[in-house]
């Protein structure tokens, strides 16, 4: 078939951490790095500001396939927070637990991704151009999971799909660790909440995906 361009990533750090339901004191990840966040990614690499609208021109107008080399570890972190002056209540009245409470942040530890982004050639160069020189630093999810690789691996046009992409590029492997790959395609009937659709008030709406669950063992076929 055709060949198509494609930007290929690699999300490779000590931690990373990519919330997906997270509710107030509750940050949760998602096993698999979430379109929102990799967007994010892109952004920061932009330089553009949270809010800025042309963050939604990239949800809307890149695709976003994933491949897990490594699953990685769950950690929960807890945090214990104090507030100065006193924290408020829902009805604006001090809290009725005092005013320290106990937040929990969740990550992914030593996990790698392949991320292949696909969309119009401009974009896409846009994109590959920034990535290779960043306006502020790429961070994996939150701003303390620093990647432990460069970012960026090309921008390329030798495969036909995201999905061969994700199937023919060499796997990260590592002696100590047996890869999982897993993969993610858009345009399949699990349901993600990970598609931004208002970057100023972080709102997010339904993406399709597919999901091939672990492969035999070898390159994925």
């Amino acid at each position: 078939g055709k060949e198509v361009e494609l930007i290929i990533l690699r999300l490779e750090g000590p931690l990373q951490s990519w919330g997906e339901q997270s509710k107030w004191d509750d940050r949760d990840t998602a096993s698999m790095p979430t379109k929102s966040g990799v967007v994010g990614l892109l952004a920061c690499c932009l330089g553009y500001e949270r809010g800025d609208a042309r963050i939604k021109r990239l949800s809307d107008e890149l695709s976003m396939s994933v491949r897990a080399d490594r699953a990685g570890k769950i950690m929960t972190d807890f945090h214990t927070v104090q507030g100065r002056p006193a924290i408020m209540n829902a009805e604006g009245k001090p809290r009725s637990g005092g005013n320290t409470f106990i937040t929990h942040r969740s990550y992914l530890q030593d996990a790698a991704f392949l991320v292949v982004l696909s969309g119009k050639d401009m974009l896409l160069r846009l994109c590959a151009d920034a990535l290779e020189k960043p306006v502020w630093a790429p961070f994996l999810g939150r701003r303390s999971c620093v990647p432990s690789k460069p970012v960026f691996l090309e921008l390329t046009s030798q495969y036909e799909s995201p999905e061969s992409a994700l199937r023919r590029y060499p796997l990260e492997e590592r002696a100590d660790k047996k890869p999982l790959y897993q993969l993610e395609c858009e345009n399949g009937a699990a349901v993600r909440m990970d598609r931004l659709t208002d970057p100023a008030n972080r709102l997010f709406g339904a993406r399709r995906v597919s999901v091939t669950g672990v492969l035999e063992e070898g390159v994925p076929s």
